[in-house]
């Protein structure tokens, strides 16, 4: 693959990331229900997951700017890369000790395990030259 293709590449996939933490974190913070798999809402439960969807949605943000020049802005991938990383070790955490329901593990699979190899690979395009 030509260098310019792979950075065309590279910021269509933080692009696509972008629009998807925008429109996700969007769903989380008007329909936080949607996160509760049946169980009774709490208005305290509710709020923090309204904040999960406003956090989602900044990743968003510094996704957009991370597709405008992944060289540049990989500290941003990075940290998305590190959440998608540890997303699922806590929810397979919560899974064991009883506090999650398997089907959250969809969450998991969205939002965070189909991104880790696009991350993985917009990161090491980013860097990969700047290593000694």
């Amino acid at each position: 693959m030509q260098p310019d293709t792979k950075l065309k590449l590279a910021k269509l996939i933080m692009l696509l990331a972008a629009i998807y933490n925008l429109f996700w974190g969007a769903v989380i913070s008007l329909y936080p229900d949607i996160l509760l798999f049946g169980n009774p809402p709490t208005p305290f439960l509710l709020i923090i997951l309204r904040c999960v969807g406003m956090l989602v949605g900044v990743y968003g943000i510094a996704y957009w700017f991370a597709s405008r020049d992944p060289e540049r802005y990989w500290p941003l991938i990075l940290v998305g890369f590190i959440g998608k990383f540890l997303g699922p070790f806590g929810t397979a955490y919560y899974m064991y000790v009883g506090q999650l329901p398997v089907s959250f593990l969809w969450v998991n699979v969205w939002n965070d395990l189909i991104w880790l190899v696009p991350f993985g690979w917009v990161m090491w395009m980013a860097v990969k030259d700047k290593l000694p």
